[in-house]
């Protein structure tokens, strides 16, 4: 995800939007009601007779399984405790128990069902489906692959294996791979949403933005409540340009899941690029209610605050911000920025300075720092970090146009000239560039190139609605024309 950077310092702040998406989000596997066969028995076993016991266990198991159903996890479990108390062999309750627990975020219980399912049931596909699935929250890929290989060797049309596989592919950078295992997926269950969304995701992945609208607007129309897709596909309607659709489709997704974190958040960032403040801050403010772990949004958020011209509440969001993550440069920068034009300099330069500690090669904080110490008087040290950020991104004019008027302050009159070049080499329309270095220009007795620099910088002047400007370069002509 892109991270918001000031365009200028001391004045209105100018947010720009990276979005977080949920498309690739893993498919949850229902439990298999009955384990996969051997596939080598060649004739039908007869099913005995079960006892009074082993009815009373399948009664608890197909309860824990309604209650799955119905998201009622805990209470899952607690029937196929009772399930597996009365039939310890009962394999299915396992997987289903497994799946529950994996659900409420016990990935050690998860397992261990997992295991034993599989230890009583060797064949049974849907216990290495969920057994993988589980691997992979935990961080196992390689052993996630395994398991979903086992389970779709043992059952080739179980389709959420095929679509987590997908997922972990995509993941791992095999996107073809990926679009391989959910075009099987659809191939066998047309009607599944869930390989519509990741395919979807791949697709945007690789460019290919129209199909992967087209995914995402048939797994609309299969399951019209699905939040995540709303969410993907405002995704795409902001990175092609559509905000008003994106916020449609964020707004949609809030509706179907009023506590979807994801949505909000990139409802707020749509909202502050848009300009609509009041709004994004609301948003944000609804994610740091949900998740108040989120350091993103605090650092949002104040943004968004400072922008609205509240410094103590924006500056109140980059101390949350810090007491989460304390050696978050984007927000040590950040809260730099905001002391610096309140006039907390001394504040600004420990912010700098600690961001510059972490991230050595931070070319913004660099500029940032450099700025405030030539507020400061301090041109020589404005110049060593003006130095140390075009080094680290020669593409910035901001800072060779700022190290020429440190230069020029400091009487560099030629290392000034050079970097005024520079940034005209990168931006042709700076006027400042232009009238600086025509004025210099002229003291060096380049009369001719230096009336070329001010005309130029009075046409830019006059095109920008610089006033002020224009007029200051109309003066320097005619003291150049009067010499």
């Amino acid at each position: 995800m892109s991270l918001i950077r000031f365009t200028q310092r001391h004045t209105v702040y100018a947010l720009a939007v990276g979005l977080v998406t949920t498309f690739s989000s893993i498919a949850p596997l229902a439990a298999q009601t009955e384990p996969v066969k051997a596939p080598t028995q060649t004739e039908p076993a007869k099913t005995p007779e079960l006892s009074k016991t082993q009815q009373e266990a399948q009664k608890f198991y197909r309860a824990g399984a309604g209650q799955a159903r119905g998201a009622n996890y805990r209470g899952a479990v607690e029937n196929y405790n009772k399930a597996i108390e009365l039939n310890p062999n009962l394999g299915n309750a396992y997987v289903g128990r497994g799946a529950a627990r994996s659900t409420l975020g016990d990935s050690t219980g998860a397992m261990a069902d997992f295991d034993q399912a599989i230890k009583l049931s060797p064949f049974d596909a849907g216990a290495y489906a969920q057994r993988g699935t589980t691997q992979y929250t935990v961080g196992n890929a390689d052993a996630a692959l395994a398991d979903l290989n086992k389970a779709l060797e043992l059952n080739p049309n179980l389709v959420p294996a095929y679509v987590n596989r997908g997922h972990i592919r995509a993941q791992s950078g095999d996107s073809e791979g990926a679009i391989a295992d959910f075009d099987q997926a659809l191939q066998i269950q047309p009607s599944d949403a869930s390989a519509l969304l990741n395919r979807g995701y791949v697709r945007f992945s690789k460019g290919d933005r129209q199909a992967a609208m087209d995914d995402l607007n048939q797994a609309i129309k299969l399951q019209p409540n699905y939040a995540e897709a709303y969410l993907s596909r405002g995704t795409i309607h902001h990175d092609i340009g559509e905000s008003g659709a994106a916020i449609t489709d964020f707004g949609q997704a809030i509706r179907l899941k009023p506590t979807y974190t994801s949505a909000y958040y990139n409802r707020g960032l749509v909202h502050s690029k848009l300009g609509n403040l009041e709004a994004a801050q609301a948003d944000f403010s609804e994610v740091v209610k949900l998740n108040p772990d989120k350091t993103d949004a605090f650092l949002r958020r104040g943004m968004v605050r400072a922008a609205l011209e509240d410094p103590q509440g924006a500056i109140a969001d980059y101390n949350q911000a810090l007491k989460l993550q304390p050696d978050n440069v984007e927000v040590l920068k950040s809260r730099g920025d905001l002391r610096a034009a309140v006039g907390d300099k001394q504040g600004a330069l420990a912010d700098y300075t600690q961001a510059l500690q972490v991230k050595s090669d931070y070319a913004a904080a660099y500029v940032s720092r450099a700025e405030t110490k030539s507020e400061m008087g301090d041109r020589a040290g404005a110049i060593a970090d003006y130095t140390q950020a075009v080094s680290l991104d020669t593409t910035d004019a901001r800072a060779y146009e700022n190290r020429g008027k440190a230069r020029m302050d400091l009487g560099d009159t030629r290392g000034a000239i050079a970097d005024f070049s520079q940034t005209l080499r990168i931006n042709s329309t700076s006027a400042d560039a232009y009238y600086h270095r025509g004025v210099l220009l002229s003291k060096l007795g380049d009369r001719q190139q230096a009336l070329t620099d001010l005309r130029q910088a009075a046409d830019l002047y006059l095109q920008q609605g610089q006033a002020q400007g224009y007029r200051s370069v109309l003066d320097q002509i005619v003291k150049l024309k009067n010499k």
